[in-house]
């Protein structure tokens, strides 16, 4: 029993870390998206390290 209590404890504060993990992950590749879009727009070109 203390088994089972213990695994589904795991399953109930991992499932939701899971979820909002998921969620930051998917608003940075949208917000990233979006602020690409916007630059090429607005023909902003930005430099970086690699010289581009």
């Amino acid at each position: 029993m203390n088994t089972i209590a213990g695994v589904l404890l795991v399953v109930l504060l991992a499932v939701p870390l899971l979820i909002v993990g998921v969620a930051f992950v998917w608003a940075a590749i949208r917000d990233g998206a979006e602020d690409k879009a916007l630059h090429r727009r607005l023909g902003i070109r930005r430099k970086t390290r690699l010289g581009r």
